[in-house]
């Protein structure tokens, strides 16, 4: 229903509309999630040729927010229609806020851009990111993200899907980010494609359930191809365009030197975009150069270690950018960064993760990609061992190996990884580790054990190497009631601490093999 506040301006009133929502239990979308859809746009059944006409066809449209003052005018075959909400007692801004394009000829969206602004100066009352305050689980809070989108019902072509890739720390900080204060981001969906050119946000308050503020980014443009189905017949494959890809980036050498110039570091860096036209070639916007730097200084560091390291950074996508269907190299969501251009980087000497002020990064980057386990040419095992725990690759400081047909693992690492209580009797060279009731005690070259005081024979004994306790894996894992497995094709100790687990996929064997690689030459070749 619309009506008139006698001040030029119409009120729409429906019940609709809601900006503050609380989790819906049936709902649960997890942090993945597939397109979202949305209704088409209504089909206009006449030429708009007055005010009232257009912002009937708007609010059918399902774009008009309850509560606010709306304005219409005729502008060059479009329709302009504003909408504005109340101030708000604590910021003095305008609240609620946007516009829609229609097209006069047939009433069709040209545009939307909607925004229920954040109030980022909201009295909290608590510490904003102490998260023990929290109710609700990022999972929770994107249920309630999601369900906000779905409520709204607006009438746009395509769909929406999440969008978890990261965003700058510097736009973070302008956005005002905090923990309690969760920013979900969606992009459009497009035959099933992400469509980055139009997004929405919605920001979750994650103590009471509320959505704070949203906002909405829409146009309609044209998509080239329309689908992936017709690109079908001349479009390279994914595995075609991650071998493109690979062999066509190279990490260059740069100074970097932004927090302290008179102390600049060396390091391996890549550019911000690689982008591939569906055909295999690299379009002319594109197209990079790498640099080079005047000095001729041989880097200690491996450049090819340096380039499968720098790469698993990145996840390979089908996407359409600027309405054309490409592949591109993304930065993986656990990925942080400043800002466009400064992403992470490595040394040069020493093969450190660095962030662009030359701080080490001390948090554990995520495993590469199933695209560049593909595209990176297959070479030899050179790990003796690998652990891989409930279907995550460990990354051991220490590295296992094998001795006498036996893989003996570093004892400390693993076991508190288990959560076991250790002690080490130096004078008696023993090694106890208990759990649950159930200790074990081992003894350096002993092949006798004792599990709860009972001596028990071993074929495999405890060693010291460069001052760490390696311990046999199967026996003292099974000990505590874990279950062990080997893949000998690819060194792989794989531990599973829950009953009836899945055993990995041939191709994750295969992801984690890889990773177990460039771990080891992370450490070994430097």
């Amino acid at each position: 229903m619309i009506t008139n506040d006698g001040s030029g301006g119409k009120f729409v009133k429906k019940k609709r509309w809601t900006a503050k929502l609380f989790l819906a239990a049936s709902l649960s979308f997890g942090i993945a999630l597939s397109a979202m859809p949305t209704p088409m746009q209504a089909q206009a059944l006449s030429k708009i040729d007055s005010e009232a006409k257009a912002i009937s066809q708007a609010d059918s449209l399902n774009l008009i927010p309850d509560g606010v003052k709306v304005t219409a005018k005729l502008d060059s075959g479009n329709w302009e229609i504003r909408f504005r909400g109340d101030k708000t007692d604590i910021s003095k801004n305008p609240y609620l806020q946007g516009y829609i394009t229609l097209n006069a000829k047939d009433g069709s969206i040209v545009q939307y851009n909607a925004s229920l602004q954040s109030d980022f100066v909201y009295p909290y009352g608590s510490d904003p990111f102490d998260e023990s305050t929290f109710k609700f689980s990022i999972e929770e809070a994107l249920d309630i993200a999601v369900t906000f989108m779905k409520q709204q019902g607006w009438k746009l072509k395509d769909s929406w899907m999440n969008d978890p890739y990261p965003i700058s720390d510097y736009i973070a900080g302008r956005e005002f980010h905090t923990s309690r204060l969760h920013i979900f981001r969606f992009d459009r969906s497009h035959d099933g494609v992400r469509d980055g050119s139009n997004g929405a946000s919605v920001t979750v308050d994650r103590v009471t359930g509320d959505v704070r503020a949203y906002s909405v980014v829409w146009d309609d443009h044209s998509f080239q191809p329309n689908t992936v189905n017709e690109a079908a017949p001349t479009m390279i494959s994914m595995k075609e365009a991650a071998d493109l890809l690979y062999n066509a980036v190279d990490p260059f050498l740069k100074w970097q030197a932004i927090k302290d110039p008179d102390q600049p570091r060396l390091v391996y860096a890549l550019h911000p975009n690689y982008v591939l036209a569906i055909d295999g070639t690299i379009p002319s916007e594109y197209e990079w150069e790498n640099p080079s730097i005047p000095e001729k200084i041989k880097p200690s560091y491996s450049d090819a270690l340096a380039k499968k390291r720098l790469l698993s950074m990145y996840d390979l996508n089908l996407e359409y950018i600027n309405g054309k269907l490409a592949y591109r190299l993304r930065l993986k969501p656990e990925i942080n960064f400043f800002q466009e251009g400064l992403h992470p980087a490595i040394d040069a000497h020493t093969g450190e993760w660095l962030d662009f002020l030359n701080q080490p990064i001390e948090k554990p980057f995520p495993p590469a990609g199933e695209w560049l386990v593909e595209a990176a040419p297959a070479g030899k095992i050179d790990y003796a061992a690998a652990i891989v725990w409930d279907n995550h690759l460990l990354q051991l400081q220490n590295e296992p190996f094998i001795q006498d047909g036996y893989t003996l693992v570093p004892f400390r690492e693993l076991l508190t990884k288990l959560g076991t209580k250790i002690t080490w009797d130096p004078a008696a060279r023993e090694v106890t580790a208990s759990l649950g009731g159930t200790t074990i005690e081992l003894t350096i070259d002993s092949k006798t054990a004792h599990v709860n005081g009972k001596a028990i024979k071993i074929e495999a004994p405890p060693r010291l190497k460069n001052g760490r306790t390696y311990i046999p894996a199967r026996l003292v894992l099974e000990t505590f009631g874990v279950s062990v497995g080997w893949n000998s094709t690819y060194r792989l100790v794989l531990v599973s601490t829950e009953e009836n687990a899945p055993s990995p996929s041939k191709e994750e064997l295969k992801r984690y093999a890889f990773q177990a690689q460039l771990n080891w030459e992370s450490n070994v070749l430097k």
